[in-house]
């Protein structure tokens, strides 16, 4: 039985928290800092300025952080062992040059850093304060993309397909979508973020037709891309996002009322077959589904899903496959400003994030990993034990969140997100259950309990100020 805990909670105040501040901060340089970077200024020294202030504000939160905020390291036992680990790797004998390790420790940290000084700190957190600037610079990413597409690769708004090579920017007669990002990855990564965005429309109590068309139009949006993997993730995560927010008796219900907006639909889209948003549609998933099958045909699907092994069977590639031969080795930041590894080039060049990580730092880094993702997904607030499945499978193997520095950036910010208005919520709901047993003020927007000293999926410092 759980024992109550008399703690004050300050769960949030009506200004912006310097750790709100940072959130939306890190939101819009990750939105826009690829315009900037393909639209506003072309030099190479400016667009890595950029990314390196993205990549640093996640650490920022921690070393900024004030007397009410509690550091991840103090809570997050093997983060500190993570960290400790990647600073031997700045050091590591392998390495080309210091600056290698230096550059690695953010790459491979930035994420780890952000989500746990966030799960350490929820109470600082109040990203729902910032719904209505996301709500439309979400909406015109995705109207963007819609745009983007029907424009010929000379366009400006199409600036990488003709920057880069064609075969990569293109499927078939459509340029595979960027938004306001430099390059491709930016939107598919920004497809990470976007089902925990919906998500928390859908507890926000945002209208129904709006979280529709919000799925809707990314999922459109998302086959713009051309990414079969960033597009499986998303109808992956959608899917178990709305089946885990509406019971099926409700489900029923709430697709009942959009029955007759999609017949109309159907029925304007028959009626206007030449219009440009039914073309746009049409074409977008005819091309995408073109390069699916001309892919399968070619037996790239099959070599993806099968490279790690392929690897991992000619092991003798792997030269120091306990510790590596040091972290920032393979990242391109640290190869095109000093210099890239021997080691590397030697072991020759290579695609996937599982096998690079093991290439840098070893199987310890990657098992260090495997225990972060497990801590994540424990004391996340998602009750949804496949939610919880996926997150931990997305974190450890099919997304990028090292070498993709937006990866990491918008999976982050997703999280945060939406775990922060699911945990305030079930904080409320317990405010409800449980009455206070004296008459001790509790400082809150709203509702809050006496916390108990366990509640299952929560640190043990919850609501700490």
């Amino acid at each position: 039985m759980l024992k109550a805990k008399n703690i004050k909670l300050k769960l949030g105040n009506k200004t912006s928290s310097q750790d709100d501040k940072l959130y939306f901060t890190l939101f819009l340089v990750a939105i826009f800092g690829g315009a900037i970077r393909k639209w506003v200024v072309e030099s190479a020294a400016v667009g890595n300025l950029v990314l390196l202030v993205q990549m640093m504000i996640p650490f920022l939160m921690v070393v900024m952080r004030k007397g009410n905020a509690t550091s991840p390291f103090a809570y997050f036992k093997p983060l500190g062992l993570y960290f400790f680990y990647l600073l031997i790797q700045i050091i590591n004998p392998l390495q080309v040059t210091l600056f290698h390790g230096v550059l690695g420790l953010m790459v491979h940290g930035l994420f780890w850093i952000g989500i746990f000084y966030y799960l350490a700190n929820r109470h600082l957190f109040r990203p729902e304060r910032y719904m209505k600037w996301l709500i439309p610079i979400v909406a015109i990413e995705v109207i963007l993309a819609f745009v983007q597409y029907t424009l010929p690769d000379s366009h400006i708004l199409n600036k990488y397909a003709h920057d880069a090579v064609k075969q990569v920017a293109t499927i078939a007669d459509g340029v595979r979508v960027s938004g306001t990002f430099s390059y491709l990855s930016g939107y598919t990564a920004f497809l990470l973020f976007y089902p925990f965005f919906t998500w928390a429309l859908i507890k926000l109590r945002y209208p129904t037709w709006m979280v529709a068309l919000a799925i809707s139009f990314g999922a459109i949006a998302g086959f713009m891309t051309g990414s079969r993997s960033g597009m499986v993730l998303y109808f992956v995560f959608s899917g178990a996002i709305v089946l885990d927010s509406y019971p099926l008796k409700e489900l029923g219900s709430v697709i009942g009322r959009l029955v007759l907006p999609v017949i109309i639909l159907i029925a304007v889209a028959q009626l206007f077959q030449q219009a440009p948003l039914t073309q746009k549609i049409n074409k977008a998933y005819t091309n995408f589904a073109d390069r699916v099958t001309q892919n399968r045909e070619r037996g790239e699907e099959s070599k993806r899903l099968t490279w790690d092994f392929t690897y991992f069977s000619y092991s003798a590639r792997f030269r120091y496959p306990i510790a590596g031969i040091g972290t920032g080795a393979t990242y391109q930041g640290a190869t095109i400003l000093f210099g890239t590894s021997p080691l590397a080039r030697e072991f020759g060049y290579v695609e996937s994030e599982f096998v690079k990580i093991i290439l840098e730092g070893g199987i310890l880094l990657f098992m260090l990993r495997i225990v972060l993702a497990t801590l994540l997904v424990f004391y996340v607030s998602f009750t949804n034990k496949f939610l919880r499945l996926l997150l931990w499978g997305t974190v450890i193997y099919a997304a990028p969140i090292v070498f993709n520095i937006h990866n990491a950036t918008f999976l982050l910010l997703g999280i945060i997100l939406a775990d922060n208005i699911i945990w305030r919520q079930k904080l409320a709901a317990l405010a409800a259950q449980i009455k206070p047993a004296d008459e001790q003020e509790v400082e809150s927007e709203t509702p809050a309990p006496r916390v108990p000293e366990y509640f299952p999926g929560y640190p043990q410092n919850i609501g700490r100020v």
